[in-house]
């Protein structure tokens, strides 16, 4: 059973042998492949594109204030000069915000003037409070000397009567030593008229002793008179004390009253300061409300004279955004304006173009209409970014805009010349092949088979590619090149693609 079962599988497997032998000898099909035959090498690269005049400034004039428009005197495709009125608004609001400013900046002025008044008038009573400070001081400086020398002639009161009683104490004395010897002169006058009554002293002696006592007693009445006249001097002297008390109290008071009148003008002076200071404060909030409401009538003003549009540039009128009756906004546009003489071209690059583009960069511009002459440009600005469309906006402006044959919108065409290192030829971008991680391209052998040939790509444009490395004539397969394989045989047919007008 085992030999039968041999038998059979060697018999298939030589079965399957034979049908693969007789698959591999049957010949390739030969497949139509699209050629482009390299026609000339090139020194210079030109990339050409479709853009619109465009105006370099473009305007959108506007009312600085809202308000109903009551006129538009231009149209679209009319020329406008600097300053030219172009619009207007309904300025009734503004006649009665302006009067009703110019009503508030009189009361405030009036205001400022009555502040002005009562500062000049609380100046004048500090003067006058200042004038009557400076009598009173004086005043008070009078009485503090009074009182200085009535002091001092108290003084000299109380020391005249200390003086006068001392003389009266003395005096005092002096009398009753007078008595004294009064006393003695009676007794011996009264013992010697005894002995001469007796018999026992002379008359003479009698005289004596009343000579003696005459004259006793006629001193002790004097000296009785000057002590009681030395007691009239104390008591003089007492008086004049008082009455010098009394005026010493009277300057005290004087002082006093001299003292509260300073303290209550010096009140008076630092109360009217404080007056001052109040009225220069009225006077300072009146002054920022003339200079705000000042403020305010000229805002006023500008804005009645907002309700005219004039237009800030020489040019065309482009579009308008409103229309007569329409109640617009601030900010809203009215018409758009065009600066005159100052046109260029927008066009949109992509990728790889736009790695080849910096301002200043040189073009040639030729219009669609008119006499096709190229004129000089450049390039003046390029966008940051990309479109939707990954493609950037690029403006070029003319060298000379002042052309007559320049209209807004019209269509041109926009040339740059980009002068290459070395000479390279144009290929379709599906003829590139990849080996080993190195472009290459499959290049047709005169018995109608393929070869990869390395290539260097020096630049890839939007449609196809600048290469190196091949010469001219040779024929180059152009489509389906991931289906080739060394050797095999094809049938070329025309490449059905055009080359782009990159030679010049």
């Amino acid at each position: 059973m085992r030999f039968v079962v041999l038998a059979l599988f060697i018999l298939t497997l030589a079965s399957l042998l034979s049908a693969c032998q007789q698959e591999a000898a049957e010949p390739e099909p030969i497949r139509p492949a699209q050629i482009w035959e390299v026609k000339q090498q090139m020194a210079e690269h030109l990339d050409t594109y479709s853009g619109e005049i465009q105006p370099r400034q473009l305007v959108d004039l506007a009312f600085r204030v809202p308000g109903k428009l009551l006129g538009r005197h231009v149209e679209v495709g009319d020329l406008v000069t600097e300053d030219q009125d172009l619009a207007r608004l309904d300025d009734q609001d503004s006649k009665l915000s302006v009067s009703q400013s110019e009503s508030s900046l009189q009361a405030s002025q009036m205001n400022l003037l009555a502040a002005r008044d009562n500062q000049t008038a609380t100046q004048g009573a500090l003067t006058s409070v200042q004038n009557n400070l400076l009598a009173a001081q004086g005043s008070l400086t009078s009485a503090r000397a009074n009182l200085s020398a009535t002091r001092a002639g108290l003084e000299s009161a109380q020391a005249a009567v200390d003086s006068a009683k001392a003389t009266a104490a003395s005096a005092k004395a002096a009398v009753g030593v007078a008595k004294a010897e009064m006393q003695n002169a009676q007794v011996e006058y009264q013992r010697t008229a005894k002995l001469v009554q007796q018999g026992f002293a002379s008359h003479t002696l009698l005289d004596r002793d009343n000579q003696r006592l005459q004259t006793a007693q006629a001193n002790l009445k004097s000296i009785q008179a000057n002590a009681e006249a030395a007691q009239a001097q104390v008591q003089a002297a007492v008086a004049k004390v008082k009455t010098t008390q009394a005026q010493v109290q009277a300057a005290q008071g004087e002082v006093e009253s001299a003292s509260a009148n300073v303290g209550a003008l010096q009140g008076q002076v630092k109360t009217t300061q404080a007056q001052i200071q109040a009225a220069q404060a009225q006077v300072g909030m009146a002054e920022a409300q003339v200079g705000n409401t000042r403020s305010q009538v000229d805002l006023v003003k500008n804005q009645s004279g907002y309700t005219v549009l004039k237009s800030t540039v020489a040019g065309v009128v482009t579009q308008t955004h409103a229309e007569v009756g329409q109640v617009v906004a601030a900010g809203q546009p009215i018409l758009s304006v065009a600066r005159a003489g100052e046109f260029e071209v927008h066009i949109r690059v992509g990728e790889q173009a736009i790695q080849n583009l910096q301002l200043g960069t040189p073009a040639e511009v030729s219009l669609w209409a008119g006499s096709r002459e190229a004129l000089a440009a450049k390039v003046r600005e390029i966008a940051p970014a990309a479109d939707e469309n990954r493609t950037w906006l690029v403006k070029v402006a003319l060298v000379q805009p002042e052309n007559p044959e320049l209209k807004l919108g019209m269509t041109a065409t926009v040339a740059f010349h980009q002068a290459l290192e070395q000479a390279v030829v144009w290929l379709p971008a599906s003829a590139l092949y990849q080996q080993a991680q190195k472009p290459a391209v499959w290049v047709l052998a005169a018995n109608n088979t393929v070869s990869l040939k390395e290539v260097q790509v020096a630049s890839y444009l939007d449609e196809g590619m600048l290469v190196q490395g091949i010469e001219t004539g040779v024929k180059v397969i152009a489509a389906g090149v991931s289906r080739l394989h060394t050797g095999q045989q094809v049938n070329p047919v025309p490449y059905n693609g055009q080359m782009p007008a990159v030679v010049n």
